[in-house]
């Protein structure tokens, strides 16, 4: 990693926060406005109002097995316990901590990461046919050499005086 990459990184993380969290209050906003069925609040809580399609969304976390035998009551007082919880965690600040940037942006990276070895993972299975043996072994082997070509044409400077003086523990 190059010096100065990692507060980059964290500084593109934060101005990503800040996009989500601006973005999500402009459609909240542009939605109030709109023409049409009016939305049915299933609970208010404090000043949140949650929507069927909230509820739905919290409900699709929860394998179907579940779903099917755990009463609505029960699921809707989760979603009031969990809101009230994170309201009162916003109310102390704690989201705007240090150290919960740090776990958003690992969160946030290891997501990414998640998302493009999947796409990549899926482009060259394409390329495979199904019946090829050691077909799993060929596309590792593919990722593998895709993941050096990248290496290969990124600057990288290692600091070998700084990364020596390092302790793992």
């Amino acid at each position: 990693m190059q010096k100065g990459s990692k507060a980059l990184i964290i500084a593109d993380v934060r101005y990503f926060i800040s996009f989500i969290l601006i973005a999500v209050s402009v459609f909240s906003a542009a939605g109030c406005g709109e023409k049409g069925p009016k939305k049915e609040v299933i609970a208010k809580i404090g000043d949140y109002s949650l929507y069927k399609e909230d509820l739905l969304s919290e409900l699709s976390l929860y394998p179907p097995e579940y779903r099917n035998k755990v009463p609505k009551e029960q699921f809707i007082n989760d979603v009031i316990e969990k809101k009230v919880l994170l309201m009162e965690a916003r109310r102390q600040g704690m989201d705007r901590e240090p150290e919960f940037m740090k776990m958003i942006e690992r969160f946030w990276e290891q997501s990414l990461l998640r998302s493009l070895l999947s796409k990549k993972s899926a482009e060259v299975l394409l390329l495979i046919p199904e019946a090829e043996k050691d077909r799993g072994k060929k596309a590792s082997g593919m990722i593998k050499a895709w993941i050096a070509g990248l290496e290969k044409n990124t600057k990288i400077e290692i600091n070998r005086e700084a990364l020596n003086k390092i302790e793992l523990k």
